[in-house]
């Protein structure tokens, strides 16, 4: 009904050409949480005293996801069949907005390593024959001639 070929039957595939059934997406949008609130859990530990509540509560105000939420999953995940499309998206926005900052941090460290401006950095320098040592050119012919 409504686009599938039969609904009745055991097919996986919809009849609008989905590959994947929707049990397999919401398990990968899972993942994808999981794997950000990790990722930025672990950005936001500040050394040897802080505590899992601690940061937790931080990643709670920064990305507006409820700390309960954060907690379901760090810890209880397994029991998690898919994750609120409101909450995947905040971790989301802030997991990139967190990776662009690093992004920018990184080419302005570059651009002042080379002393270049900003605009050149993405060009990498020629390479000078590493771990070579390069010959002068001028002593290398009188010692010839």
């Amino acid at each position: 009904m409504y686009g599938n070929k039969d609904s009745r039957s055991g097919n996986s595939v919809s009849g609008f050409g989905k590959g994947k059934s929707e049990e397999q997406m919401t398990s990968i949008a899972l993942q994808e949480a999981i794997r950000w609130n990790t990722e930025l859990m672990d950005r936001e530990f500040q050394g040897r005293g802080d505590k899992d509540y601690l940061i937790r509560h931080r990643l709670s105000q920064k990305t507006g996801v409820p700390e309960s939420y954060l907690f379901r999953l760090q810890h209880k995940s397994r029991g998690m069949k898919d994750v609120a499309g409101e909450y995947y998206r905040r971790l989301k926005l802030y997991y990139d907005r967190v990776c662009e900052v690093n992004e920018e941090a990184a080419d302005r460290y570059r651009s002042e390593r080379l002393g270049t401006n900003h605009e050149t950095t993405n060009q990498k320098p020629a390479s000078a024959g590493l771990g070579m040592a390069v010959p002068a050119v001028g002593k290398a012919n009188q010692k010839k001639a």
